[in-house]
């Protein structure tokens, strides 16, 4: 049986999940939004024993949701700066994002490439180029998910605000590679979850195909309790989605709120 852990701690994560992200004022002192969006509380992480100016630590003197939720958010910073480090950066399409490029020649002394997604040749941006993987816009992308944007308003976002022709088939797999940090950290927690979920499917291209990719979410804390690839759109596919979230969740919601779809009927029930 999964053991459950302290309630702050998942709160904690709860707070990452939901895009709240804690603003660095020094080497150890963070700034965290408070959850009923009436100001901030200030974080002081310390090797030994970590401080926080909310009334849960202030009275209890125990690591609050606000600790947690700076500890987790450090971690996974560490993590995408260190895969910055050590992964040699790809070459990926200036005009649509893909990573599925060859070399394609030389002009004027400078490599070109091809894109085999959109099949569109370019010059490599060097430095440019690799913003496109920094930390800071990686953890936008998770942030804008976890709000609820989707794959598709979401590279329209980056589009406008950072000039970024990106593909939403990277943004997902930016999504499905950094969202298992966040499974690591709570494999074995037991969320507090709401009584409403929200089910949705979408049609994502994957390796030159489409796919369904069917999400299950907890409607209060934004908690992610099912992902799930399938080839088709069936009551079959459905089901399994809402099999993997009771699995997590351990209990079935008062409420489903769904796009309509027939196939949940079953599922649901």
């Amino acid at each position: 049986m999964t053991e459950v852990c302290d309630p702050r701690e998942i709160r904690g994560c709860a707070i990452i999940a939901k895009g709240d992200e804690p603003k660095q004022l020094a080497d150890d002192l963070f700034k965290v939004p408070s959850q009923n969006g009436n100001g901030y509380y200030i974080v002081k992480l310390e090797t030994d024993v970590s401080h926080c100016t909310c009334p849960d630590h202030m009275h209890r003197n125990v690591e609050c949701k606000h600790i947690h939720a700076v500890k987790l958010w450090t971690a996974l910073q560490e993590k995408l700066i260190g895969d910055q480090i050590e992964e040699k950066p790809k070459i990926v399409c200036k005009f649509c994002g893909s990573p599925e490029t060859i070399k394609y020649g030389k002009k004027n002394g400078k490599q070109n490439y091809l894109c085999k997604t959109c099949n569109r040749r370019f010059v490599d941006n060097g430095d440019f180029q690799n913003l496109k993987f920094s930390p800071h816009i990686i953890s936008l992308t998770l942030d804008l998910y976890f709000k609820g944007v989707s794959l598709r308003k979401i590279t329209d976002h980056l589009k406008q605000f950072y000039g970024l022709n990106m593909s939403h088939v990277t943004i997902y797999n930016w999504i499905e590679k950094y969202v298992a940090i966040l499974n690591d950290y709570v494999s074995t927690l037991e969320p507090e979850l709401s009584d409403t979920w929200h089910a949705d499917e979408m049609k994502v291209k994957l390796g030159g195909g489409w796919d369904w990719l069917w999400n299950v979410m907890d409607e209060g804390t934004r908690f992610q309790l099912a992902s799930v690839i399938s080839k088709r759109r069936r009551e079959h596919e459905a089901i399994v989605a809402f099999k993997t979230a009771r699995k997590i969740s351990r209990k079935q919601p008062k409420t489903i709120i769904t796009d309509g779809l027939r196939q949940y009927g079953r599922a649901i029930t």
